[in-house]
């Protein structure tokens, strides 16, 4: 597994993205970076904010408006399920952390 997705506050685990999930959403992640200058990346461990979950789906947001979503359904499959997993969790006001290999 490249991350796991932990509550914060009690270490409950709430999921996980597989390497190739990781790559579909890397470019993404990539745009977290130079909008926080916080990078989610397999080799470290850090927290994920509400806010930054919210940050996230901005860019998501604008992912989905310019991107052909027909052209890698899995790559749009792991980025839809990815949203799903933020709008969630920043709606319960959950900060994530997040622990690599």
């Amino acid at each position: 597994m490249a991350l796991d997705f932990h509550k914060f506050d009690n270490n409950e685990h709430l999921f996980g993205l597989d390497d190739k999930q990781y790559a579909h959403l890397e470019n993404l992640f990539v745009e977290f970076k130079q909008k926080t200058g916080v990078y989610i990346d397999p080799y470290r461990d850090i927290r994920l904010s509400v806010d930054h979950q919210k940050t996230m789906l901005k860019i998501i947001d604008a992912w989905i408006y310019v991107a052909d979503l027909n052209k890698n359904k899995l790559k749009t499959e792991t980025v839809i399920q990815f949203k799903t997993w933020m709008d969630y969790f920043s709606n319960k006001d959950i900060d994530i952390q997040i622990v690599g290999d």
